[in-house]
């Protein structure tokens, strides 16, 4: 009987999700303007979330008739699930408590312990308005301009907690993430465990040592810190509390990718950490872009999907949002006095004479880049690039048609932009006609649908907002 009601009910959710796809696909807002997507009609998000919801009611069904059968079976209980426990020296705490003050020891176990274990993507929905944080610690390294490149393809932006002494390596690196709209955050200098939490005087040297560094590399300040390890067992209440008083914001996380637990965890159990980390209203996803770390810079793609469906915005830490940190620990790992009056106020001198010198910023908001997706491929426009006028993503004729593996010709005698494209040809006037000295003679910028159209393409879907813009062609 219960197999049965499970087959009606898998038959009539799929028909559901073949109604809605229709209606997602068919109705009026694929008349709209450009920039109608996302104010109103139903949504790429609301399309995955249908499907999601299909998923999660055959689950139920399926763990009800389980459920029945072991009832019938031979009562036994079923093996209970426990979370990971926290190892003391890696950044894998796991889940934390979001909303406990530093100044409040205790409060229940370690960093990762919650009721009924470890949560997966399919046991909650998330509903609009949730936020995730993509931070990468200890670069940069040769592997930061990959993930910029992917964060860039993928519209997405980051923070990223720095070593001092890798900045000073590369600190065009650390120029880039800023200058493409990043959050950049202070790591220490050296990742030194015995330095570090041996002394809060260490620790305030390496904070200020590479808070200089990242100044001189990318000529801003940052409030955002990160404590190697997280702060569980390493952090005081003294450290807190003289961090708080210079002005720093401390960030653990609540999801860890696991990608250092051990060297070279390959790119399939990095996401599999990720997606069977708890769902919440605000994700910190920790991840590594140091060197060793290839195999988490071949799982980010994978990643930013998985959170894409489910819903989330992708946004940078700043210094007004509330940091997530870890819950104090009964004792710490680490055996040294009590923070030192005059290390305290050494570094809450340091901070204030930065916030005086107006000097304190993280990363000004930066407009996205449009990311136009055929296939496997995609074209980048740089914000500038492109632009939106009156409801219409207006691109440059020549860029797209490149792209497109098409040509564009310039007719110098009357200034027309013959475009072939698909074996077809359109003809358009170009913008700077007559050109003036060292003008492009070939730029004209052209509503993006309506073009496409004209060469026997459309749009199948596409996001524009603040923090993300793409548009994806129907092969």
């Amino acid at each position: 009987m219960a197999k049965t009601m499970r087959r009606v009910l898998k038959a009539s959710i799929c028909a559901a999700v073949v109604w809605f796809g229709i209606m997602e696909f068919g109705g009026d807002w694929m008349q709209q303007g450009e920039a109608a997507r996302h104010a109103g009609g139903t949504s790429y998000v609301q399309t995955v979330s249908l499907e999601y919801e299909a998923r999660t009611l055959l689950s139920g069904a399926e763990d009800a008739e389980s459920d029945s059968e072991k009832e019938q079976g031979s009562g036994a209980e079923g093996d209970s699930v426990k979370p990971a426990a926290y190892q003391p020296g890696e950044e894998n705490a796991g889940d934390v408590a979001a909303d406990s003050s530093p100044a409040a020891p205790g409060g229940g176990g370690l960093p990762g312990e919650a009721e009924g274990g470890t949560a997966s993507a399919l046991d909650a929905k998330p509903e609009s308005g949730k936020v995730l944080y993509l931070t990468f610690d200890d670069g940069p390294s040769l592997h930061t301009p990959e993930v910029l490149d992917i964060l860039k393809r993928e519209g997405v932006n980051a923070t990223f907690f720095v070593l001092g002494e890798h900045v000073e390596q590369h600190p065009d690196i650390a120029r880039r993430i800023v200058e493409e709209g990043h959050a950049i955050g202070n790591h220490t200098y050296n990742h030194e465990y015995e330095k570090l939490y041996g002394s809060f005087g260490e620790f305030a040297s390496q904070i200020m040592k590479t808070d200089n560094a990242i100044y001189e590399a990318a000529e801003v300040r940052t409030t955002l810190v990160r404590a190697p390890g997280g702060t569980y067992r390493n952090f005081d209440k003294g450290y807190f509390e003289a961090m708080e008083s210079a002005g720093y914001r401390v960030h653990d996380w609540n999801v860890d990718s696991g990608d250092s637990k051990r060297r070279g965890v390959p790119a399939a159990e990095i996401v599999a950490n990720v997606k069977a980390s708890r769902i919440a209203d605000t994700l910190n996803v920790l991840l590594h872009d140091s060197a060793g770390h290839e195999e988490s810079v071949k799982a980010l793609p994978q990643i930013i999907q998985y959170y894409k469906a489910l819903g989330y915005s992708f946004e940078v830490l700043e210094d007004g949002v509330k940091p997530m940190q870890f819950q104090l620990a009964e004792q710490i790992k680490w055996k040294r006095g009590k923070v030192p009056a005059s290390e305290r106020e050494k570094l809450a001198a340091f901070g204030k004479q930065l916030d005086a010198g107006g000097e304190r910023r993280i990363a000004s908001y930066r407009e996205p880049a449009l990311i136009v997706h055929r296939g496997e491929e995609s074209l980048v426009l740089e914000a500038g690039e492109y632009s939106l006028i009156e409801g219409a993503i207006h691109v440059p004729l020549l860029s797209l048609t490149e792209w497109m593996g098409g040509e564009a010709e310039l007719d110098e005698a009357s200034g027309v932009i013959e475009a072939s494209l698909m074996g077809k040809r359109m003809f358009w006037m170009s913008d700077t006609w007559p050109p003036a000295e060292g003008e492009d003679t070939l730029h004209v910028d052209v509503p993006l649908r309506a073009t496409l159209s004209e060469f026997g393409l459309t749009i199948e879907d596409y996001v524009y907002t603040d923090e993300r813009r793409e548009v994806w062609i129907a092969e």
